[in-house]
């Protein structure tokens, strides 16, 4: 996925970017606030949460450095989700009509916005896809599979087991057991912060 680069940047924006370092488990902006930027993760992680009405929540996605987050607020009056800080991170925001008016005008910031825009659904489609697979042994299979890159065996896992539990539906003890199973059977290997496959 393209990154975020500062110096790609239209000079306007650069001068209008704002710096926000939070701590971990620091709330950026609440659901339903106003919203007035877009963001994007300089380094760190922001986590990002839906709340029902029933008082449940609902994990959408983890942002990473170089990832721009509530692109939806360009086009809402209000965020829809809440971005919450899962390590020491620190964020760069935009005012959303400056960052929309730079999007019509600077044709490279335009392109590296829509290809972040275009991978992210393509993984949502991936994860829906997952979550229809029944077996838990078969969901996290295809999702190793899928989340691997072509031609290779090695799978870095850029984020825990239980973030990768509650993005798939299952629960982290149950990913563990599958893992753990799948390893006894020689399909792979599980290292730290990493899945080798072995066939």
């Amino acid at each position: 996925m393209s990154s975020f680069k500062t110096k790609d940047l239209p000079e306007n924006l650069i001068d209008a970017m704002t710096v926000h370092d939070l701590a971990d488990g620091e709330i950026l902006f609440y659901q339903n606030e106003v919203a007035n930027a877009i963001f994007i993760v300089d380094r760190g992680c922001i986590k990002l949460i839906h709340y029902i009405d029933d008082g449940t929540t609902v994990n959408h996605y983890a942002v990473k450095p170089g990832e721009y987050f509530a692109e939806v607020a360009l086009f809402n009056h209000i965020y829809v989700c809440s971005a919450i800080a899962k390590s020491s991170t620190r964020v760069i925001s935009f005012p959303k009509q400056l960052f929309l008016d730079a999007l019509k005008s600077n044709a490279d910031l335009s392109i590296n916005f829509t290809e972040q825009l275009a991978r992210r659904l393509h993984q949502t489609k991936l994860l829906l896809e997952v979550r229809g697979i029944r077996s838990a042994r078969d969901r996290v299979m295809h999702y190793l599979r899928v989340m691997t890159p072509p031609d290779q065996k090695t799978l870095d896992l850029e984020q825990p087991l239980k973030d990768i539990a509650s993005s798939i539906g299952i629960t982290p003890e149950a990913l563990s057991r599958v893992l753990s199973q799948l390893q006894r059977e020689g399909i792979m290997t599980r290292l730290k912060g990493k899945i080798i496959f072995r066939q």
